[in-house]
């Protein structure tokens, strides 16, 4: 195992909607090594193996797609809307979650990557930001009704499915309150560019 420390790391988040995926494509032409935590739980449920089989465990075959996956509309509607059942499919997930980041930050370490950078969608919901594993936070953010267009647009949702998820995340105010930068994804992607390169060059100062 390499002796060298780990990068520093950063935290981006933002809600459904806002514009943080993008953001992070930004960062990774920048030549910064951003870690998508939402793709690695995706993965644990779309990818044949034990996390999807606990899955259907614990809440029925109907939750199993034709493919053989899950049937990630299906069960979002569920955990979005019971908060039990989103805690228990969490306790499924975070901890291979964990595992496939520390593998994606030992990777960083043994490159002498100087930096590394969390997307994670529930980083402010689950606290990430307070526990000190994170030298900063940058928090997108996006006018409500243009994040529930560009998600039913974009992602083929529904209205009221957007809602529930917005309704299960922290609100704007406390993103604005909890974050060490901001980027407002209020304007063209050009702008936002500008606006994210500059959030890194501040969050990188810390």
């Amino acid at each position: 195992m390499s002796s060298a420390p780990l990068p520093p790391r950063l935290g981006l988040t933002g809600g459904i909607g806002s514009g943080k995926s993008t953001v992070a494509a930004l960062w990774r032409e920048a030549g910064v090594r951003v870690i998508d935590l939402d793709a690695h739980s995706r993965a644990v449920l779309d990818t044949p193996g034990p996390g999807l089989e606990e899955a259907v465990a614990r809440f029925g075959e109907e939750y199993r797609a034709a493919s053989g996956t899950i049937d990630r509309a299906r069960l979002a509607a569920l955990v979005f809307a019971d908060d039990a059942a989103r805690a228990e499919l969490e306790a499924i997930v975070l901890g291979r979650v964990d595992d496939a980041v520390a593998a994606e930050e030992a990777e960083a370490r043994a490159a002498g990557e100087e930096l590394v950078v969390h997307d994670s969608p529930l980083l402010l919901e689950k606290g990430h930001d307070r526990d000190g594993r994170y030298a900063g936070v940058a928090v997108v953010l996006a006018r409500r009704d243009d994040r529930i267009d560009r998600v039913v647009r974009d992602r083929g949702r529904d209205r009221a499915y957007v809602e529930s998820v917005m309704a299960a995340q922290v609100s704007d105010l406390e993103r604005i309150r909890r974050a060490d930068r901001l980027i407002l994804n209020t304007a063209d992607r050009e702008t936002l560019a500008a606006r994210s390169r500059r959030a890194l060059e501040v969050l990188r100062a810390l």
